[in-house]
């Protein structure tokens, strides 16, 4: 007779509705989409988590900006739950960083539907939604387009004063960024875009001293931002951070003072400033950054046409003679740059 012996199990512990098992193949993005969608918080948080790492392999990223999360996530950043609220802004900011991620975005009108959300009462969803909105409208002419209809221009002047330190400088980026577009850079510059920037040139923190000096810079490449600067005392305040202890801060100042200086009365502000421009334009002549370098140089060949600030340059000890080292530098660019710069010191009527 035969005898088989086996072993008794108890009941199968019940399944976790909240644990996001991945499926495989065409259905995984789908499924996960849908999970996403969940009106079950655990479930909806557990999935944005998944989607979140799910993002950073471009292929499944693919599959779900198909599916449709992008206006799905749209709609979380407004959620009222907080966690939601983060998960959903911290994937748009990875969706952000791929092409297909950005189509999908426009498409799917994120910059109009997650303005909202630069007003959150969380910072870390802000920082999120900052960063999403500036990948999207980098070197992105539709991205930029979608950013000015939606008066970006506008609320992120009064952004770039009122955020909390850490995003301010996110805010002034994202401002920069809307400038490339004529619309947008009237847009800023009738909501007093110049004068804020000038006001935070002040700032104690040296990231937000930069931005703030680069987003000057670019709105001094119109003649009337150019006017409205040098009589709001912007030259003065440029002047002394090309002594900054950051370098990024010297770099962006010296890049300000060259876009204002191409006007006469920028020429004007530098020379009545007296010797010590002079003296700190020359010390920027010898960093080590070539960006740097490269303002200063263009600052230089600007200012040097006005007589009294050309004497200034001619009668330095050291500026002439650094030029000459210039000019025979390893970078054409730069060699040529500083010939320039050389012979507009040199000049004499």
């Amino acid at each position: 007779m035969l005898v088989a012996q086996h072993e008794a199990k108890g009941e199968v512990a019940a399944i976790n509705a909240a644990c996001i098992i991945p499926a495989f193949g065409a259905g995984m993005c789908p499924k996960l989409v849908g999970e996403v969608k969940s009106s079950k918080r655990a479930v909806r948080v557990n999935a944005l988590l998944v989607l979140c790492e799910e993002f950073k392999n471009p292929e499944s990223l693919a599959g779900c900006v198909g599916a449709g999360v992008v206006a799905v996530l749209n709609e979380l950043v407004a959620s009222l739950d907080a966690l939601t609220r983060l998960r959903a802004s911290k994937a748009l900011d990875i969706c952000a960083r791929d092409a297909n991620g950005q189509h999908a975005m426009l498409q799917a009108n994120t910059a109009i539907m997650v303005a909202p959300a630069l007003s959150d009462p969380e910072m870390e969803v802000r920082k999120h939604v900052y960063q999403a909105l500036v990948k999207l409208s980098s070197r992105n002419g539709p991205g930029i387009e979608a950013l000015v209809a939606a008066s970006y221009p506008k609320s992120l002047v009064a952004k770039a004063v009122h955020e909390v330190v850490d995003l301010q400088p996110l805010a002034l980026r994202l401002l920069r960024n809307c400038l490339c577009d004529k619309q947008g850079l009237g847009l800023a510059l009738g909501s007093s875009a110049v004068e804020t920037c000038i006001a935070l040139l002040g700032s104690l923190s040296p990231m937000v001293r930069s931005e703030a000096a680069n987003t000057l810079c670019a709105l001094c490449f119109v003649d009337v931002a150019k006017t409205s600067a040098i009589q709001a005392g912007a030259v003065e305040a440029i002047i002394a951070l090309l002594a900054d202890p950051a370098g990024s801060v010297r770099c962006a100042a010296a890049g300000a003072l060259m876009a204002i200086t191409t006007t006469d009365d920028g020429k004007h502000a530098v020379a009545e400033s007296g010797a010590q421009c002079v003296v700190l334009l020359t010390r920027l002549l010898q960093e080590e950054d070539p960006i740097i370098v490269m303002n200063t140089l263009k600052c230089i060949a600007n200012v040097a046409v006005h007589p009294e600030a050309r004497g200034l340059l001619k009668n330095s000890k050291t500026c002439l003679g650094v030029l000459s080292e210039l000019c025979v530098s390893d970078s054409a660019v730069m060699a040529r740059h500083a010939g320039i710069a050389r012979k507009a010191v040199r000049w004499c009527p």
